[in-house]
C-alpha cells in the first residue's frame, strides 16, 4: 500500500507542477483514501485548491494538514496565504505566526505577514517583518518593493525610493517598482521624474491603467494639460469603471477651460464614486485631491 500511496502522491504533484490542478486533486484524493494520515497531500491538495481559487478548500485541506502535523511549518504558511488573499488578514498573521516559530528563516512567512500587517495599518510591524524578510534574502526584490511602499505611505519618500532603487537594481524587468517610485518622487513634487518612471512602467506594462493616470496627474502639475488628458483618455480606455481618471481629467479641461467637457467627467465620476462629494464638490471650484476619489487600481504587492 505504501508504493501505492506515494505513486498517487507524486502523480499529483507532476500535475500540479504541470498545472493541471483538476487532475493533480484526484490523485491527491487517491493517495488521501489510501492513506488518511498523509498530511502533505492534504497540503499539496490545498495548493491545487487555492491555485483553482477554492480558498475555502484550501483551508480544509490545510486544517487537516496541520492538525495531522502541528510541526508542518508549510502548512501554516499555506493556509495564512488563502486567508490572506480571502482577506481574513488576523487569522493570515497567526499562520504566518506559527510558520515562523517552526522555520524562523522562512523569509516569505515574514514578508507576507508584513503585508497583512500593511493592510491592517500597521506599519511598523509591518516594516519589521520586511526588515527581517530582507535580512534574510536581500536578494528579493518584492521585499524591498514592500517595505518601500510602507514608507511611501508614511511620507518617507526617501527611504521609499531608495528601496524602489534597489528592487529595480535587481529587477529592471518589473514595471510596478518603475511605477512606484514614481510615486514617490510625485510624493516629493519631483514630477518630471516620476513622469520617467511611469514611462518606463509603461513600456514594461503597456496595459495597466494606473500608470496613465499617475503620468497624467505628474504633467497636470507641470500645467501640460493636453498631455495629461491623453493619459486620462488611455486610462479610462483600459478601466472604464474608475471614477478617478474621470474626476481627474476633468480637472484638466477645467484647467483649460473646456467646462462642458469637464462637468461631463466630473458627472460621471459622481455616478461611479463611493465618495460622491469629493467629485460634485469639485464641479463647483473646490479642487480636492485626486487620492482620495479612488484606489489607482495598480497592484503593488503581486508576488512574483
Amino acid at each position: 500500500m505504501s508504493n501505492q500511496v506515494e505513486y498517487f502522491y507524486n502523480q499529483g504533484n507532476s500535475y500540479r507542477a504541470l498545472g493541471q490542478h483538476q487532475l493533480a486533486i484526484k490523485a491527491y484524493e487517491k493517495a488521501i483514501e489510501l492513506d488518511p494520515n498523509k498530511a502533505e497531500a492534504y497540503n499539496n491538495r490545498g495548493n491545487s485548491y487555492d491555485d483553482l481559487g477554492w480558498h475555502q478548500r484550501a483551508i480544509e485541506d490545510y486544517c487537516k494538514a496541520t492538525a495531522l502535523a502541528p510541526n508542518y511549518a508549510v502548512a501554516f504558511y499555506n493556509r495564512g496565504n488563502s486567508y490572506d488573499t480571502l482577506g481574513q488578514y488576523l487569522r493570515a498573521i497567526d499562520d504566518y505566526g506559527s510558520a515562523i516559530e517552526l522555520d524562523p528563516n522562512d523569509a516569505e512567512a515574514y514578508n507576507n505577514r508584513g503585508n497583512c500587517y500593511r493592510a491592517q495599518g500597521q506599519y511598523q510591524r509591518a516594516i519589521a517583518d520586511y526588515d527581517r524578510a530582507i535580512e534574510l534574502d536581500p536578494n528579493d526584490a518584492l521585499y524591498l518593493n514592500n517595505r518601500g511602499i510602507v514608507y511611501r505611505v508614511l511620507g518617507q519618500y526617501q527611504r521609499s525610493i531608495k528601496d524602489y532603487d534597489k528592487a529595480i537594481e535587481l529587477r529592471p524587468d518589473a514595471g510596478r517598482y518603475f511605477y512606484n517610485r514614481g510615486n514617490a518622487y510625485r510624493g516629493l513634487s519631483y514630477h518630471q521624474r516620476a513622469i520617467e518612471d511611469y514611462d518606463k512602467s509603461i513600456r514594461l506594462v503597456p496595459n495597466e491603467a494606473a500608470s496613465y493616470n499617475n503620468r497624467g496627474s505628474s504633467y497636470d502639475e507641470l500645467g501640460q494639460h493636453e498631455h495629461a488628458i491623453e493619459d486620462y483618455d488611455k486610462a479610462i480606455e483600459l478601466a472604464s469603471g474608475v471614477a478617478r481618471y474621470f474626476y481627474n481629467r476633468g480637472n484638466s479641461y477645467q484647467a483649460l477651460g473646456q467646462h462642458e467637457r469637464a462637468t461631463k467627467d466630473y458627472d460621471k465620476a459622481t455616478e461611479l464614486a463611493s465618495n460622491k462629494t469629493e467629485a460634485s464638490g469639485n464641479r463647483q471650484g473646490d479642487v480636492g485631491a485626486n487620492e482620495s476619489l479612488s484606489k489607482d487600481g495598480y497592484i503593488e504587492n503581486i508576488r512574483i
